[in-house]
């Protein structure tokens, strides 16, 4: 599931390699994330589109005197934009067998925070390098945050797209590049720990 790095979101908190309460609930369910690219909402344009119609159209637009009102109209901004962003979109059809419904989650612990426990072990960020120090000094290096930690890397890495994988499991993270043919490159391998999550 591909989403923002918002603290709302569970990536950008305040503590140092802590995972959010919507992060443990997303691997709790079996499900990965995906992290896009830190003050590049254009990674994620599907959402931001969404939310560009939702303040035009819906929230900036009508007036509202009551949150009964409120509900009433959001149902029809809804079904407006169902129509238009099947106008729109190339994505492909999604069969009723393979949709969940929270109803169906009812009997589980979507809160766990032991990394046994998990559906799903792995979470995904994508990053761009950004450059540390003055250009050209001896002291340039690149640099990508990973849940408020840095990561230092190559200066000839300035300006890439790191693709990072966190093994909760494995205690690892790997970080890779995209290389001319599409095919990913392993640069780093770090241990990894996430302070809040339990391990034995």
């Amino acid at each position: 599931m591909k989403i923002d790095n918002d603290s709302a979101f569970g990536a950008n908190l305040l503590h140092e390699k802590y995972l959010g309460q919507l992060t443990f609930f997303l691997l709790n369910l079996g499900v990965s994330p995906l992290y896009i690219a830190q003050r590049s909402p254009w990674n994620n344009g599907q959402v931001e589109g969404f939310n560009s119609v939702f303040s035009k159209k819906f929230w900036n637009t009508l007036q509202f005197n009551d949150e009964q009102e409120i509900d009433a109209k959001i149902v029809d901004f809804n079904v407006a934009y169902e129509k238009y962003s099947q106008l729109i979109s190339n994505n492909p059809e999604i069969n009723e067998k393979d949709i969940k419904y929270m109803a169906d989650f009812k009997n589980a612990n979507l809160e766990k925070k032991e990394a046994k426990s998990f559906k799903a072990h792995k979470i995904y960020f994508l990053r761009i390098v950004r450059r540390k120090n003055d250009k050209g000094s001896d002291k340039e290096y690149g640099s990508i945050d990973v849940l408020n930690h840095e990561i230092k890397l190559p200066k000839d890495m300035i300006n890439l797209f790191a693709f990072c994988v966190l093994d909760i499991k494995s205690k690892h993270l790997k970080i890779n590049i995209e290389l001319d043919d599409g095919s990913l490159k392993e640069i780093k391998t770090m241990e990894f720990i996430i302070k809040n999550v339990i391990y034995d």
